[in-house]
Protein backbone atom coordinates (compact mmCIF):
# COMPACT_ATOMS: atom_id res chain seq x y z
CA UNK A 1 0.00 0.00 0.00
CA UNK A 2 1.48 3.41 -0.85
CA UNK A 3 1.82 6.15 1.62
CA UNK A 4 -1.11 8.35 0.37
CA UNK A 5 -3.43 5.59 0.48
CA UNK A 6 -3.10 5.42 4.05
CA UNK A 7 -5.10 8.97 4.19
CA UNK A 8 -8.99 9.95 3.57
CA UNK A 9 -9.10 13.17 3.51
CA UNK A 10 -5.48 14.83 3.27
CA UNK A 11 -3.63 14.74 -0.10
CA UNK A 12 0.20 13.57 0.35
CA UNK A 13 1.78 17.03 0.16
CA UNK A 14 -1.21 18.35 2.52
CA UNK A 15 -0.65 15.06 5.26
CA UNK A 16 3.43 15.78 5.19
CA UNK A 17 2.59 19.62 5.91
CA UNK A 18 0.73 18.90 8.60
CA UNK A 19 2.57 16.07 10.20
CA UNK A 20 5.41 19.03 9.92
CA UNK A 21 3.07 21.65 12.16
CA UNK A 22 2.21 18.43 14.59
CA UNK A 23 5.58 17.66 14.78
CA UNK A 24 6.62 21.12 16.39
CA UNK A 25 3.62 21.47 18.27
CA UNK A 26 4.88 18.68 20.00
CA UNK A 27 8.14 17.41 19.22
CA UNK A 28 9.48 13.75 20.47
CA UNK A 29 11.98 14.04 23.48
CA UNK A 30 14.61 11.40 24.66
CA UNK A 31 12.16 9.93 26.92
CA UNK A 32 8.28 10.11 24.70
CA UNK A 33 7.32 10.11 21.38
CA UNK A 34 6.17 12.96 19.36
CA UNK A 35 3.00 13.67 17.35
CA UNK A 36 4.12 11.48 14.72
CA UNK A 37 4.52 8.69 17.20
CA UNK A 38 0.99 8.93 18.35
CA UNK A 39 -0.68 9.03 15.26
CA UNK A 40 -1.85 12.68 15.47
CA UNK A 41 -2.09 12.61 11.57
CA UNK A 42 -4.14 10.12 11.20
CA UNK A 43 -6.45 11.57 13.78
CA UNK A 44 -7.00 14.98 12.11
CA UNK A 45 -7.42 13.13 8.71
CA UNK A 46 -10.25 10.43 9.89
CA UNK A 47 -12.02 13.35 11.97
CA UNK A 48 -11.68 15.71 9.01
CA UNK A 49 -13.88 13.33 6.58
CA UNK A 50 -15.91 12.67 9.70
CA UNK A 51 -17.15 14.49 12.38
CA UNK A 52 -15.17 17.50 12.04
CA UNK A 53 -15.87 17.54 8.67
CA UNK A 54 -16.98 21.45 8.94
CA UNK A 55 -12.88 22.24 9.06
CA UNK A 56 -12.24 20.72 6.04
CA UNK A 57 -12.28 23.19 3.48
CA UNK A 58 -10.39 25.68 6.28
CA UNK A 59 -7.41 23.25 6.24
CA UNK A 60 -7.86 22.46 2.77
CA UNK A 61 -7.52 26.87 1.81
CA UNK A 62 -5.34 27.51 4.79
CA UNK A 63 -2.37 24.83 3.83
CA UNK A 64 -2.55 25.82 0.37
CA UNK A 65 -2.04 29.68 2.02
CA UNK A 66 1.03 28.07 4.26
CA UNK A 67 2.88 26.54 1.01
CA UNK A 68 2.20 29.25 -1.13
CA UNK A 69 4.11 31.78 2.11
CA UNK A 70 6.82 29.28 2.26
CA UNK A 71 7.08 29.30 -1.33
CA UNK A 72 7.31 32.69 -2.05
CA UNK A 73 9.35 33.65 1.27
CA UNK A 74 11.81 30.28 0.72
CA UNK A 75 11.12 28.73 -2.41
CA UNK A 76 10.33 25.46 -0.50
CA UNK A 77 7.08 24.03 1.19
CA UNK A 78 6.68 24.16 4.78
CA UNK A 79 7.87 20.58 5.50
CA UNK A 80 11.15 20.77 3.62
CA UNK A 81 11.86 24.13 5.73
CA UNK A 82 14.82 23.93 8.50
CA UNK A 83 12.95 23.16 12.24
CA UNK A 84 13.72 26.88 12.70
CA UNK A 85 12.06 28.21 9.74
CA UNK A 86 8.85 26.25 10.59
CA UNK A 87 8.97 27.86 14.47
CA UNK A 88 9.37 30.94 12.93
CA UNK A 89 6.43 30.58 10.37
CA UNK A 90 4.44 29.52 13.01
CA UNK A 91 5.00 32.12 15.42
CA UNK A 92 4.18 35.09 12.66
CA UNK A 93 0.93 32.47 11.77
CA UNK A 94 0.12 33.01 15.40
CA UNK A 95 0.39 36.55 15.52
CA UNK A 96 -1.04 37.38 12.42
CA UNK A 97 2.37 38.60 11.16
CA UNK A 98 2.15 36.74 7.70
CA UNK A 99 2.26 40.17 5.25
CA UNK A 100 1.66 38.08 1.84
CA UNK A 101 -1.77 39.27 0.58
CA UNK A 102 -2.42 35.39 1.10
CA UNK A 103 -4.40 35.47 4.82
CA UNK A 104 -6.71 37.43 6.63
CA UNK A 105 -6.45 35.74 10.04
CA UNK A 106 -3.67 32.53 9.88
CA UNK A 107 -4.09 32.79 13.80
CA UNK A 108 -7.49 31.09 13.10
CA UNK A 109 -5.53 28.38 11.41
CA UNK A 110 -3.04 27.88 14.02
CA UNK A 111 -5.38 27.62 16.63
CA UNK A 112 -7.41 25.21 14.91
CA UNK A 113 -4.30 23.12 13.88
CA UNK A 114 -3.26 23.41 17.65
CA UNK A 115 -6.33 22.31 19.09
CA UNK A 116 -6.61 19.16 16.50
CA UNK A 117 -2.62 18.06 17.84
CA UNK A 118 -3.57 18.32 21.34
CA UNK A 119 -6.60 16.55 20.46
CA UNK A 120 -5.10 13.51 18.68
CA UNK A 121 -2.19 13.26 21.28
CA UNK A 122 -3.72 13.45 24.07
CA UNK A 123 -7.26 11.86 23.71
CA UNK A 124 -8.99 8.08 23.34
CA UNK A 125 -7.08 6.11 21.09
CA UNK A 126 -10.88 5.27 19.62
CA UNK A 127 -10.36 8.13 17.69
CA UNK A 128 -7.16 7.59 15.60
CA UNK A 129 -4.56 9.61 17.81
CA UNK A 130 -2.69 8.57 21.15
CA UNK A 131 -1.25 5.57 19.49
CA UNK A 132 0.05 3.25 21.83
CA UNK A 133 -1.34 5.39 24.53
CA UNK A 134 1.44 7.12 24.16
CA UNK A 135 0.22 10.35 26.14
CA UNK A 136 -1.62 7.90 28.86
CA UNK A 137 2.07 6.54 29.59
CA UNK A 138 3.53 10.14 29.36
CA UNK A 139 1.44 11.16 32.13
CA UNK A 140 1.08 7.91 34.29
CA UNK A 141 -2.31 7.51 33.26
CA UNK A 142 -4.52 4.23 33.13
CA UNK A 143 -6.18 3.55 29.94
CA UNK A 144 -10.21 4.79 31.19
CA UNK A 145 -12.05 1.06 31.20
CA UNK A 146 -15.04 1.76 28.55
CA UNK A 147 -17.58 -0.72 29.47
CA UNK A 148 -19.18 -2.00 26.01
CA UNK A 149 -16.31 -0.44 23.68
CA UNK A 150 -13.41 -1.69 25.12
CA UNK A 151 -11.30 -2.92 21.97
CA UNK A 152 -8.20 -2.50 22.95
CA UNK A 153 -6.77 -4.62 25.74
CA UNK A 154 -3.28 -3.33 25.28
CA UNK A 155 -1.54 -3.27 28.93
CA UNK A 156 0.26 -0.02 29.62
CA UNK A 157 3.69 -0.29 29.54
CA UNK A 158 5.82 0.40 32.67
CA UNK A 159 7.77 4.16 32.39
Amino acid sequence: MKEEDSYRFFTLDEAMCVIALCEQIIPADDKFGGASDAGVIFYIDRQLSGPLNQHAESYRENLKNLQSFCNKKFGKHFQDLTSIEQIDVMKLMEKNQIDSGLWERPSDFFHLILSHTMQGYYGSPIHGGNKDYISFNMLRLEYPLNIGQNRYRQPLHEI
